[in-house]
């Protein structure tokens, strides 16, 4: 079920967002989504309302979980949302990083053995606990991956990565597939807060051209990242103006995770 559009104040940045779809449209191309939400380990209510949202509007999120942090009530509340799957969100999403670098789980300061091992029992626990939900791709804490440890991940069983920003590749040497996110509407920055309708859509749009235009991998899907445990009601209304807007248009196609990731 598609909801009516939540008004917004920001004609000028939707009608922007409007006319680079019909640019796609009269291309004869299909501009591709996807939504990936991080830090999942237990239904709060920030998760719930992130999946009445994926239920209403019948979206496909790709919840990454910390695999040490799952509580027992996880797998019922993902059961109940048809279009969830679940992505590896590091192993305990702790920092590692020197207090003057930036943070870091899955980078160079610890040995590559214990990282690795840590990522494989995290995968492990994974499958065990959300079966045919968990997708066998990794979504670094921080969206920060040392780059010796990249080749290995092969090895875990893992098939997929995904940080932020536009990929520089769609393979890793390994055949690693990679499909990142491009839109944040949270300013970290600046706390936590809601970004702004015209800075979030116009991060939007700047994807979808640099794609359209050859700029970027077209074939690489529009990620839209949010963080349900840290949402402000402005974030929670815009995701909401977002899916309605984007359902309301066939040009547009929401992908879930095994068509980001097809095994």
């Amino acid at each position: 079920m598609v909801r009516a559009p939540a008004v917004s104040a920001n004609v000028h940045a939707w009608h922007a967002l409007g006319e680079e779809l019909a640019c796609w449209q009269e291309a004869g191309r299909v501009p591709t989504l996807w939504w990936r939400d991080d830090d999942a380990t237990e239904p709060v209510p920030g998760l719930e309302r992130l999946l009445d949202l994926s239920r209403g509007f019948d979206v496909p999120v790709a919840l990454a979980v910390i695999p040490e942090g799952i509580t027992a009530s996880l797998p019922a509340a993902l059961s109940r949302c048809a279009r969830v799957s679940v992505l590896q969100h590091g192993y305990a999403h702790r920092d590692h990083a020197a207090s003057d670098e930036p943070s870091a789980e899955l980078g160079s300061h610890r040995a590559a053995s214990v990282v690795l091992d840590e990522l494989a029992l995290g995968g492990a626990r994974l499958r065990q606990e959300l079966g045919e939900l968990f997708q066998a791709v990794l979504v670094p804490p921080w969206n920060r991956i040392a780059d010796a440890l990249v080749p290995s991940l092969a090895g875990l069983g893992l098939t997929g990565l995904s940080r932020f920003s536009p990929r520089q590749s769609a393979r890793t040497a390994q055949g690693i597939l990679v499909s990142n996110c491009h839109v944040d509407p949270v300013d970290w920055r600046a706390g936590g807060v809601f970004r702004g309708e015209e800075r979030t859509l116009s991060g939007l749009l700047g994807h979808l051209r640099a794609r359209r235009l050859g700029a970027v991998d077209a074939r690489e899907p529009t990620g839209v990242l949010t963080h349900h445990r840290r949402h402000d009601d402005d974030t929670w209304a815009f995701m909401e103006r977002l899916l309605s807007y984007t359902r309301a248009r066939s040009a547009v196609r929401w992908l879930h995770a095994a068509e980001v990731f097809p095994a």
